[in-house]
């Protein structure tokens, strides 16, 4: 049967907080935070003074918008429901089906339900797939204030433009409990700019602009892409505020076809002076192409969202930062620098974050590349695993209570910055230049990492990592996760939502880092598509949580 990596019982909760102090590390809060993508949800019939109804077999003509004599189309449900009053919400529900129509422009308190059963009586987002899609050339939706889409999945748009399957152009709607997959900008027409790093066509599935803040949650983003573009599933440009919560961004790609480096942000991108916040999501196996970079998060241009409790895993990008990228300046090559913003304006948290099994073509930065006169401040992250850790450079940065279980740098400094801190945190190394003012205090390195002295650093974690074999595996590409099979009955009372696996042909080295949507009995599944592989991966190994051990007990042997 699956065996923990050590023989012992784990520790308990309450003897790992009493190791904090010896590691000087703080909890990271119970209980981890996952998405919960997908989850049906039911509509509160109550709250809405009209209710229409769409499904397969409706018409658009002999239909009242019953559930007994449905409408046939979205469009017509919207220019039945007119323009709501305030107090006067109307829900539009939709059953079971695929529907092929222009774009549709969504309107103020007209919110959009999926999920139906044909006739209504039942809704379960699993079973009943409500599918939008739009005429080659055309985005499959429009954004508006005050309204919702909930249960759908929009899928297949083809836009020479921005935003291929929605677009938020200065308006906040709430999107939550989506598909979006197989969605994709082309490159701008007649694309030959004279600089490299241009804005192109943004956000193979959604973007975001003029101040949008949009609620975008329990998402799951898979298989989108931008030819020529930054955020392969979604990207905010110009002010926009998003919050992304919640959600799953596995297997998107940006840069297809990109000759000009212009297409940061496999995943995500935040640019101009963006804002809001990225929090809650799994970030997993999407790549930044043709020498781009973050193949996960692409932070720049003085945008600072909030990024926090986010597992960034198995990401990879063609140039800088397999799994995020921070930057404040532009790459300019026909103007002047901006000066630099005050902390009051500008400055980035990263907190409780994980950053597993990411790579970048250097193979020097496949956590994270922070640069370009960035000011953030760290907390509570774990870096491990990845192939190239921490690369950090003219950048302002506050770094505390992290775990940095891999090779970490500071390249570079610049004089026009303040200088960096780096407190209690555990920072395993190999270490690279520190070519940079940075304080050292009360952090747990070797004794020959720059910076020092620093406290003693034996390895202080809970054994509570996993192993097994796999017996069989299949890809769900509707929900766009894949299901293992394992060999023997996963152990009973553990959580394993949310952990991050790996799983190989090989049982010590190697293989795919991914995570856990949900697992029991003998099924783990995993979120987004495993890579194509010669052999496939017949054993698994769930990474241990990196919970501090209390004095005396055992900890974890090895890196893992």
């Amino acid at each position: 049967m699956p065996v923990p990596t050590s023989s012992r019982r784990l520790v308990p909760w309450c003897a790992a907080l009493l190791a904090l102090a010896w590691l000087g590390l703080p909890a990271r809060g119970g209980p981890d935070t996952f998405p919960q993508a997908l989850v049906t949800e039911r509509v509160a019939r109550e709250g809405y003074a009209r209710i229409l109804h769409v499904a397969p077999g409706g018409d658009d003509l002999k239909g009242d918008g019953s559930a007994q004599r449905p409408l046939a189309s979205l469009p017509e449900a919207m220019e039945r429901a007119g323009r709501p009053a305030e107090g006067a919400r109307v829900a539009v529900l939709v059953a079971s089906g695929h529907y092929l129509q222009p774009t549709l422009a969504l309107k103020p308190r007209v919110d959009l339900f999926g999920g139906f059963s044909p006739d209504f009586a039942q809704r379960d987002l699993s079973i009943h797939l409500s599918s939008l899609t739009s005429p080659e050339g055309s985005r499959i939706l429009l954004g508006a204030d005050d309204v919702r889409v909930d249960g759908f999945h929009l899928r297949d748009a083809r836009v020479r433009g921005k935003g291929a399957a929605f677009l938020c152009d200065g308006v906040s709607p709430q999107v939550t409990h989506c598909v979006f997959t197989n969605n994709r900008t082309l490159t701008p027409a007649d694309w030959n700019p004279p600089y490299l790093h241009e804005t192109a066509n943004d956000g193979g599935a959604i973007f975001c602009v003029n101040g949008a803040a949009p609620l975008i949650r329990g998402n799951v983003f898979y298989d989108n892409a931008t030819e020529c573009g930054r955020g392969a599933a979604v990207a905010a440009d110009g002010g926009a505020a998003p919050r992304l919560v919640g959600n799953v961004f596995a297997n998107n790609r940006a840069g297809l076809t990109d000759p000009m480096r212009s297409s940061d942000g496999g995943a995500v991108s935040f640019f101009g002076g963006s804002r809001g916040e990225i929090s809650g999501n799994v970030v997993v196996g999407n790549e930044a192409l043709t020498r781009n970079d973050a193949g996960g998060i692409f932070v720049a241009l003085w945008s600072a969202p909030v990024i926090r409790d986010n597992r960034v895993v198995a990401n990879e990008s063609g140039d800088d930062a397999g799994g995020l990228f921070l930057g404040g300046q532009e790459h300019r090559y026909d103007a002047p620098l901006d000066p630099y913003p005050p902390a009051a304006e500008f400055n980035i948290l990263v907190e409780r974050n994980w950053f597993v099994g990411n790579a970048n073509g250097a193979r020097n930065s496949g956590a994270m590349r922070i640069t370009m006169e960035t000011r953030a401040r760290f907390v509570e992250n774990v870096v491990t695993e990845n192939a190239g850790g921490v690369y950090l450079q003219r950048s302002e940065l506050d770094w505390e209570r992290n775990t940095l279980w891999q090779d970490w740098r500071f390249v570079e400094d610049k004089a026009s910055l303040g200088p960096s801190r780096f407190t209690e945190n555990v920072l395993l190394g190999p270490a690279g230049p520190v070519n940079a003012r940075v304080s050292f205090v009360r952090n747990r390195a070797p004794a020959d990492a720059p910076g020092g002295p620093h406290l003693p650093l034996p390895d202080r974690f809970v054994a509570d990592g996993l192993r097994g074999e796999l017996s069989d595996l299949a890809f769900d590409r509707e929900r766009g996760v894949t299901s293992l099979r394992t060999a023997a009955p996963l152990p009973a009372g553990v959580a394993l939502a949310g952990r991050i696996v790996r799983v190989s042909d090989n049982p010590v080295r190697g293989g795919q880092w991914r995570v856990i949507a949900r697992a029991s009995g003998r099924e783990m599944v995993l979120w987004g598509r495993l890579d194509a592989v010669t052999k496939a991966p017949r054993h698994f190994e769930v990474l241990r949580s990196f919970t501090p051990a209390a004095p005396g007990a055992e900890a974890a042997p090895g890196s893992r």
